[in-house]
């Protein structure tokens, strides 16, 4: 594995010391992630994509122009082609395609997205939270991209860690509510509050140190899935999930050392 791919995941794993993630705040961390991904795979364009089940559509949270370095909320999808563009989202885990694909499911998309906004290559990926999708990143090239493993886990690095992000969102609101109801105890509970900040911090510890891993292995299953024919890749992501694994392993290691000092 050359080294110039291995910076390609390097470049994004780094975000995991963002504060932005560490804190949960969601769109920040986007605004982070979306320009970095785009720079790392050379891209024109990177977005990420909302899914609102209520309504069952795709909303565009941020998008970032290499050409502008400029980033911008909302899209501008036609009416008329929305509905091939959500559904693509929508039903596959992985999409990577150019001007060049011979398929007929997607010609319409390729008519009516790629070639007319003067595209040759496009990606996504689908992200998940919670055993529901969640969202979806996609990247965008004005030339023909030659698409790799390397290419493919920045993606997925990038997508497990948007999960990750919206994970501490969700926490730490649950936890400053906890605490609130735990402010107003007094006497004997002060003890139940001091166990609840230990329990709070063992969570937050999981959160951060153990969910990373885990859903990065999670998303590297589905890609070995999507790539098991290609010798190449597959054995590329088989040794990042054994590195994953690895990662997992320590962490967990840490966590049981943090409860028995408890």
């Amino acid at each position: 594995m050359s080294e110039i791919k291995e910076n390609r995941v390097e470049a994004i794993m780094k975000l995991t010391m963002s504060e932005a993630l560490q804190e949960g705040k969601f769109k920040d961390f986007i605004s982070e992630l979306i320009p970095l991904l785009c720079k790392t795979l050379n891209a024109y364009k990177s977005s990420f994509w909302l899914y609102r089940s209520d309504a069952d559509e795709f909303e565009s949270i941020q998008s970032f122009d290499l050409d502008t370095k400029k980033s911008k909320a909302g899209h501008a999808l036609d009416p008329a082609n929305y509905l091939t563009f959500s559904e693509l989202l929508k039903n596959q885990l992985f999409i990577h395609l150019d001007t060049t694909n011979d398929n007929k499911e997607l010609d319409d998309f390729i008519v009516d997205y790629l070639l007319k906004n003067r595209l040759r290559s496009w990606a996504s990926i689908q992200v998940w939270n919670d055993n529901r999708l969640f969202g979806v990143l996609t990247v965008e090239w004005k030339s023909k991209k030659d698409f790799v493993a390397q290419d493919q886990l920045a993606m997925v690095a990038g997508a497990s860690m948007i999960s990750q992000c919206y994970d501490a969102l969700i926490r730490l609101k649950e936890d400053f509510l906890h605490r609130n109801e735990l402010s107003t105890l007094k006497g004997e509970e002060k003890e139940k509050e001091k166990l609840a900040k230990k329990l709070s911090d063992h969570a937050f510890y999981t959160s951060h140190s153990i969910r990373h891993p885990l859903s990065t292995i999670l998303a590297l299953i589905d890609l070995i899935k999507l790539n098991w024919e290609s010798r190449e890749t597959y054995e590329e992501l088989l040794q990042q999930l054994k590195i994953e694994t690895m990662n997992l392993d320590d962490a967990i290691r840490v966590m049981t050392a943090k409860i028995e000092l408890d």
